[in-house]
């Protein structure tokens, strides 16, 4: 998604670099993050089952299409 410029990579860099149009300092986009985080992790077995996602489905888009790693490298 393109938030900022021309810059439409998935990182964690990508979406705090523009914090200050939307009036959040770096931190406050942070916490931010990580509460939306926190809400994938607790949450994502529940959901999965309300979708009723197979195993494979689950693990295909854990870590994949849900909080991929590459998300925080810098």
């Amino acid at each position: 998604m393109l938030i900022s410029g021309n810059n439409n990579l998935s990182k964690l860099k990508s979406c705090l670099a523009p914090a200050p149009h939307f009036q959040l300092s770096e931190n406050e986009a942070k916490d931010i993050f990580d509460r939306q985080r926190e809400a994938i992790e607790a949450n994502w077995d529940n959901v999965c089952d309300e979708a009723e996602l197979s195993e494979i489905d689950r693990k295909l888009f854990w870590k994949r299409q849900f909080l991929n790693p590459t998300v925080f490298e810098e």
